[in-house]
């Protein structure tokens, strides 16, 4: 059985609509017929006491009446009962239109005759005499079928309209609870914020705001987790920054080719620690909502895409030099976007950063805008290819966890960039995807961003 309340509920309204249609239904067709035969039986009546109101006039052979309109069946027969001492015969040969039996009672009775019944009735005249008016009984039941079949024509219509109308007052109903559904399924993993609970039903109401409640735990959980970890990543900057100077002060003194190597393999892994604490304080502000050095990290404005790319690719060009890697714009970022510009260029850096660092000695990586006809409306799609290993399909999606890496030895890192980069992206309401650089190889990344565009001024109409 289904557990959709809202399925539940229409299939037992309209299970009891039918069962109330069938037997409504079944009560008219009945009563419709009933009422039927009886006023046949009554027309006979008043056929009769109108006869005798009259005298009893009425040729000897008697009379056959029909009704207006019907068909040569649809009749009514009068005619003189036969008396005691006249012979069926004399009836057979025409002097009667049926040849009634002589001892039938007075009123209504049903006589079988010719292999078929008639409806008969006998009224007694002041003359002493008997009247006898007959009608087939087929007649008088197809009339009564059709006019009960007339009376059920209103519920048959009345069903399927009820039904089709119960379906759209059930929708109507249920729509809050499918709006809050598609409000849930579109918020991203970090909108923590209260659901609104203005068009709820009372009846849905107490558990909206028990999630609500819930909600605000789980975000209080993680701004104190995210807190515990940016001050960790502040208390760790000190001393991390005091081994380093240590480092280099004692690089200044006389030692052996032995010692130097040694105290050159704790110099890189303290560059390494630096290097993870700083993504981890990143990581930190972006996911807690702080840019770092932004009074105000959900400030965003108009501003050309050049001026996030050019300091990303001025502070990356040494690190690409060394590793003789083409680093460079294809084509021009001479394009509006409306963003934060600091949470953007730690957005890029993190990814140019990656693309540099995984991209092979004599490789390339380039940003491109693409054309109008790659980029949705009100979205402006910036590329980001190497020439590297790239990423597996099946592996898209963990490499955006936190400390996962596909091959710890291919470059130094932490695993935390594309973390960064993720949170980032959620936040300034940016598309993230990626793909195959080379899709006939497999080999490259090309990483798709979509940022929001800047809205034309009024007087700058597009044309």
């Amino acid at each position: 059985m289904s557990r959709s309340l809202q399925a539940r509920l229409s299939l037992a309204l309209t299970a009891t609509i039918l069962l109330v249609a069938v037997g409504a239904g079944c009560f008219g067709f009945i009563s419709a017929y009933r009422d039927s035969i009886r006023m046949q039986d009554d027309m006979l009546r008043q056929v009769g006491a109108l006869i005798a109101r009259m005298g009893g006039t009425l040729p000897e052979a008697g009379a056959v009446g029909r009704y207006p309109g019907g068909d040569h069946e649809s009749r009514i027969a009068v005619q003189w009962l036969a008396s005691p001492g006249e012979t069926t015969a004399q009836a057979e040969h025409g002097q009667r239109p049926l040849p009634l039996p002589a001892d039938l009672h007075d009123g209504l009775q049903t006589v079988f005759m010719h292999h078929e019944n008639f409806r008969v009735y006998v009224q007694a005249l002041e003359s002493g005499r008997r009247i006898a008016l007959s009608q087939e009984t087929d007649v008088r039941d197809r009339i009564a079928y059709r006019n009960a079949w007339r009376a059920l024509i209103p519920v048959l219509i009345l069903v399927p309209v009820l039904l089709l109308a119960l379906q759209r007052i059930i929708g109507k109903l249920f729509a809050p609870l499918q709006s809050l559904r598609r409000d849930i399924d579109q918020r991203r993993d970090d909108q923590l914020e209260p659901i609104a609970t203005t068009a709820l039903p009372t009846e849905i109401l107490p558990f909206v705001e028990a999630i609500n409640r819930l909600l605000a735990r789980v975000q209080g959980a993680m701004r104190s987790q995210r807190r515990f970890v940016a001050d960790a990543a502040h208390e760790l900057r000190t001393p991390l920054a005091a081994l380093s100077l240590q480092a280099e002060r004692l690089q200044q003194s006389e030692m052996s080719d032995t010692a130097r190597e040694r105290l050159r393999r704790l110099g890189s892994g303290i560059e390494r620690s630096k290097a993870l604490v700083a993504q981890m304080l990143a990581l930190a502000r972006a996911q807690g909502g702080e840019a770092a050095g932004s009074a105000d990290a959900s400030q965003r404005r108009r501003f050309v895409l050049r001026e996030a790319v050019r300091p990303v690719l001025e502070d990356l060009l040494p690190l690409a030099q060394q590793k003789d890697i083409d680093l460079g714009v294809d084509g021009s970022l001479e394009v509006e976007v409306c963003s934060n510009p600091l949470e953007l260029g730690l957005l890029l850096n993190n990814l140019i950063d990656n693309a540099v660092r995984y991209t092979p000695p004599g490789g390339r990586v380039s940003i491109a805008v693409a054309g109008e006809a790659a980029t949705r409306a009100g979205q402006v799609r910036l590329e980001i290819s190497d020439t590297g290993p790239g990423i597996a399909a099946e592996q898209r999606e963990r490499v955006f966890e936190p400390f996962y890496r596909i091959d710890p030895a291919a470059a130094p890192g932490s695993g935390l960039g594309l973390s960064i980069v993720q949170s980032l992206a959620a936040r300034l309401d940016i598309a993230l995807r990626l793909e195959h650089a080379e899709a006939s190889t497999g080999r490259g990344l090309r990483v798709i961003l979509e940022i929001p565009a800047a809205e034309r001024p009024a007087d700058h109409p597009i044309s």
